[in-house]
């Protein structure tokens, strides 16, 4: 497995997000000039940072269109390789850092203070703004399985909004702060991790609430495996798997313990389409677990800096990982990996 430092960043590396086919990776800074790179590591383009921090830069599902999001309230459509951009929308004054595309790329949720804006992905006209949340919202993803729900969450846990609709069409309040939320890719499980060292999992088949507690610190990565079957969870240094097939998902079920890292895990990201799992942690490792064959781990690499962010490449041949010196590496497999189970 070849390595090749390809490019330094402004800062330490918050995203990496491959476009659908994998043509490209944008890699996203805290501060400073967004890139995009090819999948050979070519700098193809240099954006411009958003003023006050950069918050998202997310690829449309089936297109090179990236949507790039920051603390200036405005909204950057790009369709690469061009690096100018197609058009710019502002949101309004807010704090600003998450955005994500719906499933089909007919709509683009920005996050702005307690708000969500809903816009048009073709225009940017507005279909909707969702309000009534307690506290800044934190994150929100949609339904991977339909294209016009989405979840939100906050200090008040998570609601699940159906656009046209204005108030919530499910939520669960634990009395806490949810900081990240992750849909399963079957649509049936969504995810949060919270402000205490703990997880929230909601069942959207059953309308069941499971809170997961006992981790060593607060969640800071979650990971789905490409069937919705198992969620990685790091809160600590160690990793987690939860089995979230069957009628009961994870209740009351044993989870996978993996233990290798020396310091908090950061990144978690699968193989598309296989069970390999990747890790990146503050002790500047970078690990490839089979995790249902064992629970041992092969190093890819290790780095003098904590490993911030980590993605594999849709066509699961290349890994990029990122780290809070804003180094950036993308490793190149020359053949697929064998089945892991």
């Amino acid at each position: 497995m070849p390595e090749a430092l390809i490019v330094g960043l402004d800062d330490y590396v918050t995203s990496l997000r491959w476009s659908p086919q994998g043509d490209y990776l944008a890699a996203l800074p805290a501060l400073g000039g967004i890139l995009v790179l090819t999948a050979d590591g070519e700098v193809c383009a240099r954006l411009p940072c958003h003023l006050g921090g950069n918050g998202a830069a997310v690829w449309h599902p089936r297109d090179p269109i990236l949507a790039t999001y920051g603390q200036d309230g405005l909204v950057r459509i790009y369709q690469l390789p061009n690096p100018e951009p197609l058009h710019t929308w502002s949101t309004g004054p807010g704090w600003a850092e998450r955005a994500e595309w719906n499933s089909d790329g007919t709509l683009l949720a920005v996050a702005v203070g307690k708000a969500v804006r809903i816009l048009e992905g073709s225009t940017g006209a507005e279909r909707q703004v969702i309000s009534g949340h307690k506290s800044t919202v934190s994150d929100l993803a949609w339904n991977p399985c339909r294209p016009d729900e989405l979840v939100t969450v906050c200090d008040g846990g998570a609601k699940i909004w159906r656009i046209g609709q204005l108030s919530p069409t499910g939520q669960f309040d634990w009395g806490g702060a949810s900081l990240y939320v992750g849909w399963s890719p079957d649509g049936r499980w969504f995810a949060t991790g919270d402000q205490t060292p703990s997880v929230h999992l909601y069942d959207t088949f059953a309308h069941y609430p499971l809170h997961i507690q006992g981790f060593d610190s607060k969640v800071k990565a979650l990971a789905w495996q490409h069937d919705g079957t198992w969620l990685a969870v790091s809160g600590g240094a160690g990793v987690t798997l939860w089995p979230c097939m069957g009628k009961n998902g994870p209740e009351g079920a044993n989870p996978v313990e993996l233990t290798g890292h020396t310091r908090d895990v950061l990144a978690l990201d699968f193989l598309p389409g296989g069970a390999y799992l990747a890790s990146g942690a503050k002790d500047g490792k970078v690990l490839l677990w089979r995790p249902h064959s064992d629970t041992d781990s092969v190093v890819v690499a290790q780095r003098a800096h904590p490993v911030t962010a980590l993605r594999w490449s849709p066509d699961g041949r290349a890994l990029a990982f990122g780290t809070a010196a804003g180094e950036l590496t993308i490793f190149r497999l020359k053949q697929n990996l064998p089945p892991s189970r």
